[in-house]
């Protein structure tokens, strides 16, 4: 079942104040994301196998998903919107390969 980024906000939410787990403060949430950063730094320094990476990048996921619920930013709408910003830029040159990025 696919679910909307705000569904999966809404199902984080309820599982960790069901669980007792839900950082009120903004400066907890921020410390905690960038916890979760470093140990997905760590796995793939240790080359931690493909499901525990996973693991340590939801947790990045989770916590960004509590800081924008935290600062009233849907996520969705506002990835879409930079999605378009980003393609109304002019382009220095035409890519016509990916490996002439730089």
């Amino acid at each position: 079942m696919v679910k909307t980024i705000k569904e999966l906000q809404e199902s984080m939410v309820e599982q960790l104040k069901r669980r007792g787990f839900y950082p009120k403060d903004e400066k907890e949430v921020l410390l905690r994301l960038g916890e979760e950063v470093g140990e997905v730094f760590e796995a793939v320094r240790e080359n931690q196998s493909p499901k525990d990476l996973s693991h340590e990048v939801v947790d990045v996921f989770w916590n960004l998903l509590r800081f924008c619920e935290f600062k009233g930013i849907d996520l969705e709408k506002a990835f879409f919107e930079k999605l378009e910003k980003n393609e109304a830029r002019p382009l220095d040159k035409l890519v016509t390969d990916i490996s002439q990025n730089s």
